[in-house]
């Protein structure tokens, strides 16, 4: 069995989206989520919190917004920690949403496409969910730019 590591360029899918209102955006985009059937598990804010002082470290992103998504569909869950009990460790999924400190109306979108996780099983009722979720994750992104 040969090893078939990630690709960040490939396996993290990143969308960008003119806004004026980042939480309004946000608040939309969590919308499409559920309309997908998806349940909200969490919503991390992660805002600014580099702009505090901390001993030694280096800051090279400045942001305004940093969100992490986090959601699941509990039929969706059940089959993919059928097809490999391990696959628990990429759950729930989650997107990214943020708004860097020099682009003031653009809000950026970003997920680990499911499918890259998937490949680390070798599990073909895996790889099935996972392409399932990532069709859905990418049209959230799809509705989104209308």
């Amino acid at each position: 069995m040969s090893f078939n590591p990630m690709n960040v360029n490939q396996d993290i899918v990143k969308r960008s989206y003119p806004t004026d209102h980042f939480d309004q955006f946000l608040e939309d985009f969590i919308t499409e989520i559920q309309a997908r059937n998806y349940r909200i598990t969490r919503v991390n804010h992660i805002d600014n919190i580099f702009d505090r002082e901390e001993a030694g470290i280096e800051i090279t992103a400045r942001f305004r917004h940093y969100k992490i998504i986090e959601f699941c569909n509990l039929n969706s869950c059940s089959e993919l920690i059928s097809g490999d009990l391990l696959s628990g460790v990429f759950m729930p999924v989650r997107f990214v949403v943020y708004q860097v400190e020099e682009e003031e109306n653009v809000a950026h979108v970003a997920f680990l496409d499911p499918n890259a996780f998937a490949r680390l099983f070798h599990s073909p009722s895996l790889s099935q969910v996972a392409e399932e979720l990532s069709r859905d994750m990418t049209d959230v992104l799809a509705e989104m730019a209308i």
